[in-house]
């Protein structure tokens, strides 16, 4: 039994796992809609607007309703492939499957707000880290920031070239998909999606590149003519801080305005802190 399972199950190719997730996506805008129409019609979409906005809420109630229940998605189903994992030759548990989910709807802001507290704990007073190591995990957190969405866009690129493991999460538990009926797919990958693929992870280089050019054109000697030092951006270490908090912290805007993106509050203090009431220094 196991040598003709072996033998029978053969990769999904790429365009049938994207036409699968597109139409997913299309039943996740659907019911998302339905969900804000109800928040409004209830007068609780204040309430729960952040979660209406982003899909979360919309993907975790359809993949419950699929997924968590053993069974195929909408999409899975319309193109005729199921989720596997191909090492073990075997149909991954409600519970892989669940936490596959879990991994592709939170796995990024996780990681972003677990480098957030770092940063937040580093720059705390009364640590017992050194200078030299303060400045240097704040760099290395702020870069690694910037650093996780184009890891996730060279990943992308890398299933259009292959075609293995559609996301991080679903790598990282193993989960891929396989052709059970309906046509079979192609033993060769389309070159169209291997270019896509080349292009997808040129882009990143380029961002890279770009981000750098950017960081190198912004920076300014560390001392003034007068010879005083320049006061730098406690988040990144590179950039003179040229922005306040109300409560009068000192960053760049760059730094500044990227954190209170992901939280709204002062790096430092915690003090509750929106985008709007950042200002910029003049004449420094």
């Amino acid at each position: 039994m196991t040598s003709q399972l072996k033998t029978s199950l053969r990769n999904a190719s790429q365009a049938e796992i994207l036409r699968s997730h597109q139409r997913d996506s299309d039943f996740v805008s659907q019911i998302s809609e339905t969900i804000s129409d109800l928040l409004h019609r209830y007068d609780l979409f204040k309430h729960f607007s952040r979660f209406a906005k982003s899909d979360v809420l919309a993907n975790l109630v359809y993949f419950a309703a699929t997924s968590g229940l053993g069974n195929q998605t909408l999409g899975e189903e319309y193109t005729g492939i199921v989720q596997a994992n191909l090492r073990t030759q075997r149909v991954p548990s409600v519970l892989t499957r669940v936490f596959t989910v879990l991994l592709e709807c939170f796995g990024e802001q996780i990681l972003l707000r677990l480098l957030d507290r770092l940063q937040i704990h580093v720059n705390r007073s009364d640590n017992e880290l050194t200078p030299q190591a303060r400045s240097f995990l704040n760099v290395f957190l702020s870069k690694s920031r910037r650093m996780i969405p184009i890891i996730i866009l060279v990943h992308r690129g890398l299933f259009y070239i292959f075609g293995r493991y559609y996301s991080l999460g679903r790598r990282l538990t193993g989960l891929d998909y396989v052709k059970v009926y309906g046509p079979r797919p192609h033993s060769s990958v389309s070159w169209g999606l291997r270019i896509l693929g080349f292009a997808t992870i040129l882009q990143c280089f380029f961002r890279l590149w770009q981000t750098q050019l950017s960081r190198e054109e912004n920076s300014l000697p560390d001392k003034d003519f007068d010879g005083t030092s320049n006061i730098r951006c406690q988040l990144c270490l590179e950039k003179v801080s040229d922005t306040t908090t109300p409560c009068g912290h000192l960053f760049c805007w760059t730094c500044l305005a990227e954190w209170l993106q992901a939280r709204s509050r002062c790096p430092l203090c915690r003090e509750c802190v929106i985008s709007s009431r950042m200002v910029p220094l003049m004449n420094l």
